[in-house]
């Protein structure tokens, strides 16, 4: 992959804009918690907003992606990430920094991710052939996972130095250069082909189809995702709160606690491959998932002081089991997904799983105001778990390796 200039751009892209992003919602935890002191419930909405916006045009946006080119989406998509964060350092220079901006920003950046998330996840099986797409999927995340690591050691100082709001302007510089890298992508994107007559209703119907009656592996895990992705969401919405407000510890300590999440994800990146080839893809997925949970359990019983350490180890536990899972199911969606409808299937599962990651932040905002913090971390924790047990019984153990491009829905033993 690294030998492609257009696979080396992508992977520039991605790098550049997953530190942007990781900058960026680190800072706006910050400013929730400390500059505007929200409450949790108010912080667990906040969390939720990106993903409301998902849930919203989630599936109209699948469908638009597949009446257009994708490459053209991915760079106006960065372009507009850039101009929204920059509206934060901006108000605040002004001494005009409220909390319904934030909502605001989170909102719209949640609605423009949508486009980028699903443009991207469209573009990428279309770039690289199916007998590399697995491998594609360890190395993109395997970056994706280092930069969620220099994102929030960049950001802990950063937030110490300048000021969260401050800290913003840094991720747009990510974004502007995951834009202009895609823009220098060589690769003839073929026009879509349009129908004569367009039916919105219609396109959308045939992407949920796909998901959900076409193939018993993807529909397994669109259903199970959705509970396992209630508890994750319960989980990231309370975690900064419990670390600041609990576990007591300071911004530039948590900034090296989430980068844990980065640490677990190359890790996670570096092994699904062989452990994958050796015991089956399926059979892996499933014992990550299983491992995921307890990992979340370990934060939750970190404390103060050097119990940042413990948080550490959760963090790294808990991404590179879900790091792990996802290479492997997401691949496999990729594969067995036809081009002309791979916007649309990749949107609504993003509607399905973020969305119940919003029900799941919700709630667990409200959930720590009632009960703290460390108990909507255990409880999160429990949940994970269980969401493994219920796949046990599921097609998605007998799955082995990805099918050849173009033969369609793999054999499974």
């Amino acid at each position: 992959m690294f030998r492609n200039p257009d696979h080396r751009l992508l992977l520039v892209s991605v790098a550049s804009s997953q530190v942007g992003l990781q900058i960026a919602y680190f800072s706006v935890s910050i400013i929730a918690v400390v500059v505007l002191d929200l409450s949790e419930a108010q912080i667990g909405v906040l969390n939720a907003m990106d993903q409301i916006a998902l849930v919203i045009f989630g599936l109209l946006v699948g469908a638009w992606v597949d009446r257009l080119r994708r490459r053209p989406i991915i760079v106006v998509s960065e372009a507009l990430r850039a101009l929204l964060m920059l509206s934060v350092p901006i108000a605040w220079a002004f001494d005009a920094l409220a909390a319904w901006q934030m909502f605001a920003v989170m909102f719209l950046l949640g609605l423009v991710s949508v486009f980028f998330d699903v443009a991207q996840g469209s573009y990428i099986p279309m770039l690289i052939d199916n007998d590399r797409l697995t491998g594609a999927n360890s190395h993109m995340q395997g970056i994706r996972s280092a930069s969620d690591t220099g994102g929030p050691l960049l950001a802990g100082p950063l937030v110490t130095l300048l000021t969260a709001p401050a800290a913003v302007a840094v991720a747009v510089a990510g974004f502007a250069v995951s834009a202009f890298s895609v823009w220098r992508i060589r690769f003839e994107e073929a026009e879509p082909v349009r129908s004569a007559t367009p039916n919105l209703r219609g396109e959308i119907a045939q992407g949920i189809r796909f998901l959900l009656l076409k193939d018993p592996i993807i529909r397994t895990v669109a259903l199970s995702s959705a509970w396992c992705n209630l508890s994750i969401g319960a989980f990231q919405a309370m975690l900064v709160v419990f670390l600041i407000r609990d576990a007591d510890q300071s911004a530039a300590v948590v900034g090296l606690i989430l980068a844990g999440s980065g640490v677990g994800g190359v890790l996670g990146a570096m092994l699904v491959g062989k452990i994958s080839q050796r015991f089956g893809m399926g059979r892996t997925a499933l014992v990550a998932l299983a491992l995921s949970g307890p990992g979340m359990a370990v934060v939750a019983l970190s404390g103060p002081g050097w119990g940042a350490v413990v948080a550490f180890l959760g963090q790294v536990l808990f991404i590179a089991s879900i790091v792990v899972f996802n290479v492997n199911v997401v691949s496999y969606r990729q594969a067995v997904t036809p081009d002309p409808i791979q916007g649309r299937v990749n949107a609504t599962q993003r509607v399905i799983t973020w969305g119940s990651m919003a029900v799941g932040s919700i709630l667990g905002g409200f959930a720590g105001e009632a009960a703290g913090a460390r108990t909507v971390l255990l409880i999160a924790a429990g949940m994970l778990f269980a969401g493994c047990l219920a796949l046990l019984r599921t097609p998605i153990r007998t799955l082995t390796e990805l099918p050849e491009e173009g033969t369609g829905l793999v054999e499974v033993k």
